[in-house]
C-alpha cells in the first residue's frame, strides 16, 4: 500500500511538472537583425524618458533618503555604496530646461518625472510656494516645447517629518499623501493630464521592509504587507482627489486627467524546469512581487500570503475602478530555487547564459513581452514607464534598446494596448543605494562639470523615434 502511494505521488509530481512546463509562457526570440523601418508604431505613440526627483534634482535634503544616506548599517558600513551622497546629483532642478531640450532633440514627445514631496511640503501643513511655482514652470515649459508631462507623485521618497512618524507603516500616511495630491492637482492640473500616483509599490515595500536596504531598513514581511496595503489605499484616495480637482484639459483631447499607478514586473522562472520545488519558488515570488498588487485591482482585495511567514488580506472597495492607465516598469528576469538562507527561503539569481548589466541583471528582452501580457487589465491602456540598462558597454545599450522596442511591437501585434515607452533614465543619476556608480542615462553626466553628452548606445533610440509613425 505504501509503495503504491509513493508511486502515485511521484506520478502526480511528474504530471504537475509537465503541466507547468506546458503552461509556461516562455517566449523564444531569434537573433535576427532588426530593421528599424519595420518597427511600425502608431503616430500618436509616446516616446520619452524618465527620471525621479531625488536621483537627478539635487538638494533633496529633507526626505527619508537624506536621513538614510547619513546613517550606518549595523556592521558600521554606510547605507549608500562608498558613503556617497547625491548632493547636486545631475542639478536637474536648475538645468531642467536644457535637459528637456535634449529630450526634444532626440525626438522625445513625453517626459516622466516626479515631484519631490519633501520640497513641496517641508512640514505638516506647510507648503512652499516657490517650489510649487518651480514645478508649474517645468510643466509649462514641457507643454510649450511639445512634450507631455507625466507626473509621478510618490517615487520612493517621503518627507523626513513623515518618516519620523512611521511613514507608510502608519495609516495617517494615506491622508497626508492625499493632502499633497490635492495641492499638486490644483497647482499642476492646468498643465498636466497624465498622473502616476505611486511608483513601484511592491519594490518600495520589499526593499524597505523585507530586504532592509531602503529606508527604514526593516526585515518584517508583515509590515511590508501593511505598507503595501496603505500604498494601495493612498492610490485610491489620490485617484479620486485628482479627478475631483483637475478639471483642466491640458492637451486638448477632451479628457482633463488620466490617473494610473506604476507597477514593476520582474520575471521569475524556475532554475530547473524539471524540478517542482523550483517551480513553487518562482510562483511564490511571482505572487508576492507581481500578482498580489495586480489581483487587488481586479478583485478589490489585497492579499499577501506566505505560509508560516505572513498572512494578510484586506478589502479595498472600489479599487478596481481607479485605473485610467497602468505603467509598467520592466528590467530583468530571475531564476529561482529553494534556499533556506535567502529572503522567503528562495534564492533568485540571473541566468548566466544572458548578457549582464552593471547591476548584475540579466538582459532578457522577451521578458518585456511577457510582462506586457501579464499586466493587461480589461480596458486599461499600458505605458512602459521605465525600461533601461546600466552599462558602460554602449554596444550592449544599443542592443538592449532595439530588442526591447521590438518586444513592445510584438506585444502590440498580439493585442496589447501599449501607448508609450519611457527609457530610464534620461540622465545618469544617483542610483539609490548604488550611488553614482551605475549609469542608466541616455546622456552621460560628468558630475564634476554637469556636462551632458549623448551616449553612443543611445543614438539608436533617436533613430527609432525619428523613424516612428509609419501607420496610424
Amino acid at each position: 500500500m505504501i509503495i503504491n502511494l509513493i508511486i502515485v505521488l511521484v506520478l502526480a509530481v511528474i504530471l504537475l511538472t509537465i503541466w507547468l512546463n506546458f503552461r509556461h509562457n516562455d517566449v523564444k526570440w531569434s537573433d535576427r537583425k532588426i530593421d528599424i523601418a519595420k518597427l511600425d508604431f502608431p503616430r500618436d505613440f509616446l516616446w520619452g524618458a524618465a527620471t525621479s526627483a531625488y536621483q537627478v534634482e539635487g538638494a533633496c535634503d529633507q526626505n527619508d533618503w537624506s536621513v538614510w544616506e547619513r546613517s550606518f548599517a549595523e556592521n558600521a558600513n554606510p547605507r549608500i555604496k562608498g558613503g556617497q551622497k547625491p548632493g547636486l546629483a545631475a542639478d536637474h532642478w536648475n538645468r531642467y530646461r536644457n535637459d528637456i531640450d535634449l529630450l526634444r532633440q532626440m525626438g522625445g514627445n513625453a517626459y516622466r518625472f516626479s515631484v519631490e514631496w519633501s520640497k513641496v511640503c517641508p512640514g505638516p501643513g506647510v507648503w512652499d510656494r516657490r517650489v510649487i511655482d518651480h514645478y508649474i514652470e517645468k510643466c509649462a515649459y514641457l507643454n510649450e516645447n511639445g512634450a507631455k508631462p507625466f507626473v509621478t507623485l510618490h517615487h520612493f521618497t517621503i518627507p523626513a517629518w513623515l518618516f519620523e512618524r512611521g511613514g507608510f507603516e502608519h495609516p495617517d500616511s494615506v491622508n497626508y499623501f492625499s493632502d499633497f495630491v490635492y495641492k499638486m492637482a490644483e497647482a499642476l492640473g492646468p498643465y498636466v493630464d497624465y498622473w502616476a500616483t505611486i511608483n513601484e509599490p511592491a519594490v518600495y515595500a520589499m526593499m524597505g521592509w523585507v530586504r532592509g536596504i531602503f529606508p527604514p531598513g526593516k526585515q518584517d514581511p508583515g509590515l511590508a504587507a501593511r505598507v503595501l496595503n496603505n500604498l494601495l489605499k493612498a492610490h485610491f484616495q489620490a485617484y479620486h482627489a485628482i479627478h475631483e480637482t483637475d478639471q483642466s484639459d491640458a492637451d486638448g483631447d477632451g479628457v482633463p486627467c488620466k490617473v494610473g499607478i506604476v507597477k514593476n514586473i520582474t520575471i521569475f522562472d524556475p532554475a530547473r524546469k524539471w524540478w517542482l520545488p523550483d517551480w513553487v519558488g518562482a510562483k511564490i515570488l511571482h505572487h508576492l512581487f507581481n500578482q498580489s498588487v495586480l489581483e487587488a485591482f481586479l478583485t478589490d482585495r489585497f492579499a499577501f500570503n506566505l505560509k508560516n511567514i505572513v498572512n494578510f488580506s484586506q478589502k479595498i472597495p472600489g479599487l478596481s475602478d481607479t485605473l485610467d492607465w497602468i505603467g509598467l516598469n520592466y528590467y530583468t528576469q530571475y531564476l529561482c530555487k529553494p534556499d533556506r538562507k535567502s529572503d522567503f527561503k528562495i534564492k533568485m539569481y540571473p541566468s548566466q547564459k544572458a548578457a549582464q548589466t552593471d547591476m548584475g541583471w540579466a538582459v532578457y528582452p522577451a521578458g518585456l513581452y511577457r510582462a506586457l501580457q501579464m499586466i493587461r487589465l480589461p480596458g486599461v491602456p499600458i505605458y512602459i514607464t521605465e525600461n533601461g540598462i546600466a552599462t558602460e558597454d554602449e554596444t550592449l545599450r544599443q542592443d538592449f534598446i532595439l530588442k526591447h522596442v521590438e518586444a513592445i511591437r510584438e506585444a502590440m501585434l498580439d493585442s496589447c494596448d501599449v501607448r508609450g515607452y519611457f527609457y530610464r533614465s534620461l540622465l545618469d543619476n544617483f542610483e539609490w543605494v548604488e550611488g553614482f556608480d551605475k549609469r542608466f542615462g541616455l546622456y552621460h553626466v560628468d558630475f564634476e562639470t554637469q556636462k551632458r553628452t549623448l551616449k553612443d548606445g543611445a543614438q539608436i533610440y533617436k533613430e527609432i523615434i525619428h523613424a516612428r509613425g509609419h501607420k496610424k
